[in-house]
């Protein structure tokens, strides 16, 4: 999605003597697993066992794990292994055992107890919403063996990012409270480097004085009252769109810039009216994973013949007028309906959680078009 080049650019950002890469799903899974991106870098590989039903059986798995790489283009070292969901020291201890015949270390034990972050429909919930207690973070630390796992660890050298200098004047308006926060990191910074950012919460907030607006995903769904109900905002946000302003909505913006949106109790709320289309959430996921567009209609953000990639999930569908405007063709993944990115005057909003990094001007074009807004 990011491409070799964008992986070690967001590495560079980081300021740490170490880096965690999480993988999301299995080590060999996905587009761009996690396999790849470890033989990419030439970095050491932790692997996280199921232990609840196995104890000798962990190194197995680990063992076959190690084997199926050589059936792949990877050159993987697999440095250690963490057992989740373990019950007892002694089951401990006989993975352990297990594990020193094939000559990897257990770095590291999770209590079948231990407390966890709950899930919902679209993942975790956020830190800020229930995070783990001191005493539960602790005790996750104490089971590790850091001193091992620092051992492990591989050196990399990389070229740090130019610092960040905005070169413009635009203001940029950017949806944040529980209703909107998945954004990648390097959007914003991205739109920070060309304008000055403003954060507003679409629930509680007035509209800032800003000249474009960005509306990224989150949970709609779960705040549709509240978002409906401030009216003051809907209406400024709806005002703006048809005079012009740039607006990108993703995901959770789209059904915020949407006639309405119903829950899967079908309590049916209306939201800004801007785009021809009407919000169902479903029970079940709709969609999930990595996306490639080709763009072809210029819109607030790119412009024709422009090839985006990023990732969709959500657990909605989307009901869009006939004479409804589209800027993408999907070419990986579902959007919409094979299209994605409806367009009315210089508003685009999509399913496609786009990556700044697929973006041929990055977020230029944004800015600039806010910039000309400013001045009309």
């Amino acid at each position: 999605m990011m491409g070799e080049s964008g992986i070690k650019r967001e590495l560079a950002k980081g300021d740490a003597d170490y880096a965690v890469i999480e993988s999301a799903i299995g080590l060999y899974d996905g587009v761009s697993s996690c396999a790849e991106i470890a033989d990419l870098l030439k970095i050491p590989i932790l692997l996280v066992v199921d232990a609840s039903t196995s104890s000798e059986s962990v190194a197995a798995q680990a063992l076959g794990f190690i084997k199926y790489s050589s059936f792949t283009p990877y050159k993987l070292t697999i440095a250690g292994v963490i057992a989740n969901r373990v019950g007892s020291k002694k089951h401990a201890e006989s993975i352990r055992r297990s594990l020193k015949a094939i000559k990897v270390p257990l770095v590291g034990t999770i209590k079948r107890d231990a407390s966890g972050i709950p899930s919902r429909h679209l993942g975790l919930y956020m830190g800020a919403e229930t995070s783990l207690s001191a005493s539960a973070l602790k005790s996750i630390y104490d089971s590790r063996d850091i001193e091992l796992i620092q051992q492990a660890s591989a050196e990399l050298t990389l070229d740090r990012p130019p610092e960040l200098k905005r070169t413009r004047d635009a203001v940029i308006g950017i949806a944040m409270d529980a209703a909107f926060y998945f954004y990648y990191r390097s959007n914003i910074e991205a739109i920070q480097k060309r304008a000055r950012v403003v954060y507003f919460s679409p629930i509680r907030d007035a509209l800032p004085d800003v000249d474009g607006l960005y509306f990224g995903g989150g949970y709609p769904e779960l705040h549709a009252a509240q978002l409906s109900a401030n009216r003051r905002l809907l209406e400024g946000v709806k005002t703006n769109a048809d005079d012009g302003m740039p607006i990108c909505g993703e995901c959770g913006g789209l059904m915020y810039l949407s006639r309405s949106l119903s829950t899967v109790e079908h309590k049916r709320v209306s939201l800004t009216n801007i785009l021809p289309v009407d919000i169902q959430m479903a029970e079940k996921r709709r969609a999930l994973a990595h996306a490639e567009v080709e763009t072809v209609r210029d819109c607030a953000i790119v412009r024709r013949g422009d090839t985006l990639r990023g990732h969709e999930y959500h657990y909605s569908t989307a009901s869009v007028e006939r004479d409804a405007r589209f800027a993408y063709r999907v070419t990986k993944g579902d959007g919409i309906d094979g299209r994605d990115g409806i367009v009315e005057s210089n508003v685009l909003a999509s399913y496609l959680h786009t990556h700044v990094y697929s973006m041929p001007h990055e977020f230029d074009l944004f800015v600039t078009n806010a910039n000309a807004f400013s001045r009309s």
